[in-house]
């Protein structure tokens, strides 16, 4: 039987797709064999990218405007990055040839095309373009907020941050659009712009946007290092969605892991100071959240230095007056065996600092499971011995009589008065 596996193929390694391609062959047969490449099939799946090398000679070379154009939609589905690449390419081949063209210019020609693919690579690479930014260019982009084709959009308000663009309110209306793709876009930009207009619509979108738009912009304001960002992000934390709560305190984290602008003890304080909400599916407590940050509940993975301060705060927050300290016990007992070593060191040395009921017991417990994590099982021998002294130095606090003396009679006849 004939291996089903080699049925795209010609040449033995060569995909039938690309034979389509030569240069004898008609436009619709050379549209074919792009749109075969746009969406392979599983026999071609190894070969990704010769197949964005051939299609980027396509977008390149052929003399048809529609199979270019359907070549870069065919990159496009291949990911991003090649969309990227092919900008990078046509800006080099402009620079290189003669004539009074830049590479701006070229990408400006492309937003008028009436081809969506070519408006979005044209949108990608004014931005990209190392060429400098023009009132005309800015103008432009803003006209493209309005394309009918989302990923022009979306592209379009990221190249307008990158080119300086400052003005926010084009960028309001697509904070409201249904599609995904462009929301981010639009958060993306006002967190590059990073002006005081820009951060107050980003905290009015935290605030009063749904609950997507909300989680996108609590997400990205990590990336913002600013102290307003950090008041956006706390309040957030009280936000009536569950997954927005948890994605704030994880942003939270990784703003102070990163950024600059905001100090550790501030954020403790706000959080300290403020009370829990209380919702049906959790009880809102900060503490709560933080650990969940460490535990891999957040939407996605965090650097170490963000997951050691969320444990930090999740510590700090745990042993103050603030929550419920049975429950901050099986949250600190639980990360005692957590893949960071210091993530779980600093769970260990929050431990003995709550007041929770039967801890040295769950601590006993836990050290001597022989199927814990032997890592796990040796902080609660730390931890236990840590609460003894402790245990040891209030008990001579509170039977010793401090009182200083001169002479054995001094003490008898202070303990007589």
């Amino acid at each position: 039987m004939q291996d089903d596996s080699r049925q795209d193929r010609t040449d033995g390694e060569r995909p039938r797709a690309f034979a389509l391609l030569d240069a004898g062959n008609d436009a619709a047969t050379r549209l074919e064999g792009v749109e075969a490449l746009g969406n392979p099939s599983s026999s071609m799946t190894g070969s990704e990218r010769r197949i964005a090398d051939r299609l980027l000679r396509v977008v390149l070379t052929d003399e048809n405007a529609t199979v270019r154009a359907e070549a870069i939609d065919a990159l496009y589905f291949h990911g991003d990055r090649y969309i990227d690449e092919l900008v990078a390419r046509v800006a080099d081949a402009v620079r290189r040839r003669d004539g009074d063209d830049d590479p701006q210019s070229v990408f400006l020609r492309w937003l008028t095309s009436g081809h969506a693919a070519y408006r979005m690579a044209g949108a990608t690479g004014v931005g990209a373009a190392d060429s400098p930014a023009s009132p005309d260019a800015t103008r432009r982009l803003r006209e493209a907020f309005d394309d009918d084709d989302a990923r022009v959009r979306a592209r379009a308000v990221r190249s307008y941050a990158a080119l300086g663009g400052e003005a926010v309110a084009p960028i309001r209306p697509l904070l409201r659009t249904p599609n995904r793709l462009v929301r981010q876009a639009a958060v993306d930009a006002l967190v590059s712009i990073g002006t005081a207009d820009a951060t107050d619509l980003l905290a009015t979108a935290a605030a009063d946007g749904g609950d997507r738009l909300r989680k996108t912009v609590v997400d990205r304001l990590a990336d913002l290092d600013s102290p307003a960002s950090a008041t956006i992000l706390l309040d957030a934390m009280r936000d009536p969605s569950l997954a927005v709560r948890r994605t704030a305190a994880a942003s939270l984290a990784r703003l102070l892991a990163a950024g600059d602008a905001v100090r550790g003890r501030d954020v403790r304080e706000r959080l300290a100071s403020d009370s829990p909400l209380g919702s049906d599916d959790d009880d809102g407590d900060p503490a709560r959240l933080f650990y969940d940050v460490t535990a891999g509940s957040a939407s996605t993975r965090l650097p170490a230095a963000a997951e050691r301060h969320a444990m930090w705060l999740c510590g700090e927050l745990a042993a103050s007056e603030a929550g419920s300290p049975d429950d901050a016990q099986r949250w600190l007992l639980d990360a005692l065996a957590h893949e960071d070593a210091y993530v779980a060191d600093i769970a260990a040395a929050y431990l003995p600092r709550l007041d929770g009921s039967g801890l040295e017991q769950a601590l006993r417990a836990l050290a001597a499971d022989e199927g814990t994590d032997p890592d796990a099982r040796a902080r609660a021998r730390s931890a236990i011995r840590r609460i003894k002294a402790q245990t040891a130095a209030a008990a001579a606090d509170r039977s010793l009589d401090y009182i200083y003396v001169r002479r054995p009679a001094d003490y008898t006849e202070k303990r007589s008065q």
